[in-house]
């Protein structure tokens, strides 16, 4: 656990695994006590997300990144860390769409410019490193963080049922993300996030404000893994075949 760091932040990015579909970003500045809300906003090229993140950088900031940013493996087949994570948090509907060298191009690109930035992907350099990328995935923050028996539903079907699910979505994560150590502070973007009504939106508006709301998860967990390590979080994975940061399975199992 880390208490009364200097100013650092923690960026989240919900990668789309084309750089043709924009990219949600959001970006927290803990202060030693508790977090805040800078900014979200959705960029496409990487290009444009590299500068967001420049943009925003301090000494110390730590990317949250929802997309295999490291997948050796074959077409057509599924990295380890994909089927266990699927197998440990399948019954909380929270299993992993598997992810390979062919369907991640994208984001091992990514990764690899952003390491070529100075941003490692070793998890385990947790301590040793200003500039680290880790690979997130926000349906675990759910389950474990926010306290749900199951994930909520709001990335397929209809408009509404997906508006409809992402507005709980922004409800529990103003109840939760205030509450949890360390707090993320109400403030007024992140209001401005969660106070948004995504049943009044459609088609694109609606996608960039669930992907902004993935990439704050993202910001969120990448902080709590910064702050707590292996007190309260998991490596899943290794670094050389990929790994997803989330809870230890005993907190998942407290929320069953």
């Amino acid at each position: 656990m880390k208490e009364n760091a200097a100013p650092c932040t923690f960026i989240g990015v919900d990668l789309a695994w084309s750089e043709r579909n924009p990219s949600g970003l959001a970006c927290l500045l803990y202060d030693g006590n508790r977090a805040r809300l800078l900014a979200s906003d959705c960029k496409t090229a990487d290009g444009e997300i590299i500068s967001w993140i420049e943009g925003h950088a301090r000494r110390t900031t730590w990317l949250g990144i929802d997309a295999p940013i490291i997948a050796p493996n074959p077409p057509k087949t599924a990295r380890l860390v994909d089927k266990i994570v699927s197998s440990l948090f399948g019954r909380y509907h929270a299993g992993v769409y598997p992810g390979n060298c062919e369907r991640c191009a994208r984001p091992i690109r990514l990764c690899r410019k952003l390491a070529a930035r100075g941003f490692s992907p070793d998890p385990f350099s947790r301590g040793r490193r200003e500039r680290v990328q880790l690979e997130i995935f926000p349906h675990l923050v759910q389950v474990a963080l926010l306290a749900r028996p199951r994930i909520i539903k709001y990335k397929k079907g209809p408009r509404l049922h997906r508006a409809q699910g992402l507005k709980e979505l922004q409800r529990t994560i103003a109840e939760y993300l205030p509450r949890l150590i360390p707090p993320v502070k109400d403030s007024a973007n992140l209001r401005a996030l969660l106070g948004v009504d995504p049943r009044m939106l459609k088609g694109k508006q609606l996608k960039a404000l669930e992907d902004q709301v993935d990439a704050l998860l993202c910001a969120y967990m990448t902080l709590h893994f910064w702050f707590w390590g292996e007190e309260k979080c998991q490596v899943f994975g290794d670094l050389a075949s990929g790994y997803i940061i989330g809870p230890k399975q005993m907190e998942s199992e407290s929320c069953s």
